[in-house]
Formats: structure tokens, C-alpha cells, sequence
């Protein structure tokens, strides 16, 4: 069309009248040019449609009661992510043509491997909650005519709890083919159809996912064997792969029982368990260190004052390394007077040193137990109402007594969790606090519970059943086996779950004056009475990993389908 403006002004003819002709022809060209042949824009576009999954999908969770777990990538519908092309003008009919690009994925995520679960309530992607059908969710609903969160817009979720009568998911059978896939009975897993990934970089984002079980049917326990006769005040701990009470070793979970040569049995709370699988107890004129695997004696130290000469009444102690150094602060009442030892000792191997000794201006009640941080340890004073800061930096005794804020009534427990840098305070009626370390802010509570909380020094220093979870004890010591357990969520105190041990059918299912919990093996250690101890494998809100390669090859195996596990995770691993 480039000869039509030549050929229009020349037979207008010259002058304004030809100028403004000729002027008026060329715009009209121009529009007719851009009309036909638009100016194109392209927006961005991602350089590869290859999937950017999360990494958090090399292992499966065995759990009970209700959790928040990361969930592994099972499958992506066609090994990538999906790209939408849309093309329009801007403005009016005549303005630049325009192309966007967009990315969604579908793909399926496992989350736990011994279902059936009781649902799937929260979904978060990257940290966004996507999904909620939560109790919480739906009673907000009610009392403010909201609606419950769901997903993002044009994207579907499909959940299956694990059954054993679920099918094979119709979008991953039309994508790997019709009998080849697995209907995964007793894997608790999501479809995610469409969900828009621009939000979240063009990957698929981590997903996690909250997951409920309500059946107590697997809650198992161990009574220790032989018979270890102590009262029941004697002192007992549990940390890694080991129990302890008075001279006697278990292993878990088999409970293979050894002894170390302490002879020293009647006294009580001076057993610990440290950092570096070493039994560490004291007297009233020195520490000794055991070896937990084995039971062999490895160190006495002499304390820097006997007190051979006065009455002991107890001395708890707890441990935490900092920069390869572990560091023991004990608490020990001799007569009247309230000694506080540190010790450390530096990479593995080498032995226990004293690094300071100090006799304290407060009065305490070693019954609560001690708890140390990286900047402080932490002592309940005797009047229950105040907390006795012991600074684990200085080169001597430095203390300071605290009144936390907010406490509704006198002090039970009070721990330290290294994990979330926090200070929980557990008070007589059950009511729970959390303070940043100096215990100057309350950071959260839950209170209003009215229960009876006996004071524990083995549970102040080891309240962490499992991930951001903790277990307070209640109940009267003569009300005998109706003690109650309480799981809350340490992040925000929500009551994950309670129950009473003996409705369980727990072996010595009493209330216990010693309990311990292990979060590493998700079980309670405890001492009642004069019988043997007892371990219980708690199916609270806990977690165990299993490979997810184990997992998808069991179950090919028992659809009778040929699958390489290694490869499939491989393959969607390898896409990060």
C-alpha cells in the first residue's frame, strides 16, 4: 500500500487545501496499517516449561492426632508445567496487539503414609494458606457470615484420606494411562488441578498441609523390665535412643535394660542425659559421667566446696551446646543453702571441667525442675511465683529474679525450647504462657482451663513431645490412674489433642511424679510409684519419616504394577 499516498496527493493538487488532504490520507493509512498489521507485544514468558517443584518431597510422614507436614510430589501431569497463550488488543480496535503468558501445573502431593486420615482441613502454598475447612474456618463463617478460604481461582482440589477402597486418581490415570496407576490405600495424598503459578515464580511451591486423625486404636506402651524399685521421686531422664532411672540404662524402643555402677541409688532429680549420650549425676561432693551406650564409668569432678556435711535434698540439671561446647548447669540444695555449678566441656571427647560454683542469694523449689537457654538458665524460686535468670555468659554466678507478666496462678514447669528461642511456663491450674527469653514480653497464652498441675522437674526439662508440640500432665495425685494428657501446638498453643492414659490401655497408666518426653522417638518415659517404668509410644500429633521410594514401590508392588521408584523421584526432584 506504500504507492496509494503519492498517487492521492497528487490528485488533490497543491496548496493548504492539498496539504491537509494529503495529511488526512497518510493518518488513514497508518490507521489501516495498524489495523492490519499491529504492533505486537509480548509479556514476559517463562525460558523453560520445565517444572520447578518443591523439595521438601523426599519423605512421607507417619503421624497421629493433628499436624502441619510438608508434602512430597508424586506426580506432575505431563512432567511439566502448563502454558496458557492469550493474545488481544489494547485500548480500541486499533491499538497494539498485546501477548500474555500465563502458568498453571497439576500435580499430586503425598502427605502421610498410614492413613486413613479424618481429613485434610488447611492447605498452604509457600507459606499462603489456600485451602481451610478447619473447625476454626467454619465457626468464623458462622459468627461473621464469611466464607471458609478456598483455593485460587480456577484451581481444583481433590483429597483422598488413605483408604483402603480409594480409586486411582482419574487425571493421573489419564495422563500415565488407564491400569497404570495405583489407588495409594493408605497414602493420604492431594490433587492440585490448574493452580495459577505466577504468584509463586513459576514453580510449583512447597505445599503443606494440616492432616487429622481421630483413632486411638494404635496407641501402644512397654512395661520396663526387670523391676526397678525406687520411690517415686527418683531421678529419671530420656534424650536420643536412651532412658535412664537411678543405675538402670534402657535402649528404646526394645527396652534392653543395662545398669552403671552408681551406687549412690536413693538420692533423687540429679540424672541427666546430655547432648553427648553421657549419663551425668552428683552428689553431695562430686559429678560422675557414664557412658549411656554402654553403662562404663568416664569421669568423676570433684565440686569446688564438699558438702559431704549437710543434707541434700536434690540437684536438677539440663544442658545445651553452643559453638561445639556443651555447657551443665545443676541447681543443688545442700541444708540451707542453693549452689549453682557449670561445667563444660568442648568438642566430642573431651572430658567435663567445672567453669564456675556459686552459692545463690534465692531460695528455690527444685521440684520445678531446671531448663537452660543459650543466654540463660532458668530456676522456679520457692514462692512459685517468680523465675530466677541464671546468665550462662558470665565467668561467675550472675542472677536476676523475674515476675513473669500475666501468670494466673503459682508456677508448675517452666521450660526453655531451643527450636522457636521461647520460655513456656506451665501454672498449678493449666494454664499455659509463653515469654521471649529474658521473660520480659508474653508472647502467648492459654489460660482459663482449670486443671491441677503438679510440679515435674523431668517434664520442665523435657515438655517437648514432638515438633512444635508440647504435653502437660493434670490431675490430683490421689485420684490414681485419672491423670490426663494435654497436647498443645507450641506456635500458637492451640489443644491439639488430650486423653487419659488409662483409657488407652496403657500399662502403669497413673499419674506420675517423674514423666519425660522424647521427641526424637515421639514417646513418654516415666516412673510411678515403686514399680518398674514404663514406656509409651504416644500416636499423638507426631511425625516419623519414611522414604517416599519405599513407599511408591510398596504400593506398585501391591497393585501389581512394575515401577522404579528411584526413577519417578529422581525425575521430579531433579525438576527443582
Amino acid at each position: 500500500m506504500a504507492f496509494i499516498a503519492p498517487l492521492a496527493g497528487a490528485a488533490v493538487g497543491g496548496g493548504l487545501l492539498g496539504s491537509i488532504v494529503t495529511t488526512a490520507v497518510g493518518v488513514g493509512i497508518n490507521l489501516a496499517i495498524a489495523y492490519f498489521f499491529p504492533q505486537k507485544i509480548k509479556g514476559p514468558r517463562a525460558d523453560s516449561l520445565k517444572a520447578q517443584t518443591s523439595r521438601y518431597g523426599e519423605q512421607l510422614t507417619r503421624w497421629h492426632g493433628s499436624i502441619r507436614t510438608a508434602g512430597a510430589a508424586i506426580w506432575l501431569k505431563g512432567n511439566h508445567v502448563d502454558e496458557h497463550v492469550k493474545t488481544e488488543r489494547q485500548g480500541k480496535a486499533l491499538g497494539p496487539e498485546v501477548t500474555t503468558y500465563s502458568y498453571t501445573a497439576t500435580f499430586a502431593i503425598a502427605l502421610a503414609w498410614n492413613g486413613p486420615a479424618s481429613g485434610v482441613t488447611r492447605i498452604w502454598a509457600d507459606d499462603k494458606l489456600i485451602y481451610d475447612v478447619s473447625a476454626e474456618a467454619l465457626q468464623d463463617a458462622i459468627d461473621h457470615g464469611t466464607k471458609g478460604i478456598g483455593i485460587a481461582k480456577g484451581a481444583t482440589i481433590r483429597v483422598y484420606l488413605g483408604t483402603d477402597t480409594q480409586k486411582p486418581d482419574p487425571d493421573i490415570e489419564a495422563d500415565k494411562g488407564a491400569g497404570q496407576v495405583p489407588a495409594w490405600p493408605g497414602i493420604v495424598y492431594i490433587v492440585i488441578k490448574n493452580l495459577p503459578l505466577d504468584e509463586f515464580g513459576i514453580r510449583i511451591p512447597n505445599i503443606e498441609a494440616e492432616i487429622t486423625q481421630s483413632s486411638i486404636a494404635s496407641y501402644i506402651s512397654n512395661a520396663l523390665s526387670p523391676a526397678v524399685q525406687i520411690g517415686g521421686q527418683c531421678p529419671i531422664d530420656t534424650r536420643g535412643n536412651y532412658a535412664v532411672a537411678r543405675n538402670s540404662i534402657w535402649d528404646i524402643p526394645g527396652g534392653t535394660h543395662r545398669t552403671f555402677n552408681w551406687t549412690d541409688v536413693d538420692t533423687f532429680r540429679s540424672v541427666l542425659l546430655d547432648e553427648r549420650n553421657n549419663i551425668v549425676k552428683s552428689d553431695l561432693s562430686k559429678f560422675q559421667i557414664f557412658d549411656a551406650a554402654t553403662g562404663a564409668f568416664l569421669q568423676e569432678i570433684a565440686r569446688p566446696v564438699d558438702y559431704s556435711s549437710s543434707a541434700y535434698f536434690g540437684s536438677p540439671a539440663d544442658d545445651i551446646t553452643v559453638n561445639g561446647i556443651t555447657y551443665i548447669l545443676e541447681c543443688a540444695q545442700m541444708g540451707l543453702t542453693f549452689v549453682f555449678t557449670m561445667l563444660n566441656a568442648g568438642t566430642a571427647g573431651n572430658s567435663y571441667s567445672v567453669a564456675w560454683a556459686g552459692e545463690s542469694s534465692f531460695t528455690y523449689d527444685l521440684t520445678c525442675g531446671i531448663t537452660v537457654g543459650p543466654e540463660f538458665g532458668y530456676m522456679v524460686r520457692g514462692s512459685r511465683t517468680a523465675v530466677v535468670l541464671v546468665d550462662m555468659g558470665a565467668v561467675t554466678l550472675v542472677e536476676n529474679s523475674v515476675t513473669p507478666p500475666g501468670l494466673t496462678a503459682l508456677i508448675s514447669a517452666c521450660f526453655y525450647d531451643d527450636d522457636s528461642d521461647c520460655v513456656v511456663i506451665v501454672t498449678a491450674n493449666g494454664d499455659v504462657f509463653v515469654y521471649t527469653p529474658d521473660l520480659s514480653t508474653l508472647l502467648r497464652s492459654s489460660t482459663g482451663h482449670a486443671l491441677t498441675v503438679n510440679r515435674d522437674s523431668s517434664l520442665s526439662r523435657r515438655m517437648k513431645n514432638t515438633t512444635d508440640q508440647i504435653m502437660v500432665e493434670s490431675g490430683a495425685t490421689s485420684t490414681g490412674g485419672g491423670a490426663t494428657w494435654w497436647f498443645y501446638r507450641l506456635s500458637d498453643l492451640q489443644l491439639l489433642d488430650s486423653f487419659k492414659p488409662q483409657d488407652v490401655g496403657y500399662v502403669n497408666s497413673g499419674l506420675y511424679s517423674n514423666l519425660a518426653l522424647n521427641p526424637g522417638i515421639d514417646m513418654a518415659f516415666g516412673i510411678n510409684s515403686v514399680i518398674s517404668g514404663s514406656f509409651w509410644f504416644l500416636p499423638r500429633a507426631g511425625r516419623q519419616p519414611v522414604n517416599l521410594s519405599d513407599v511408591i514401590e510398596k504400593e506398585c508392588r501391591l497393585a501389581g504394577l512394575p515401577c522404579d521408584a528411584s526413577l519417578i523421584t529422581t525425575e521430579m526432584m531433579e525438576a527443582a
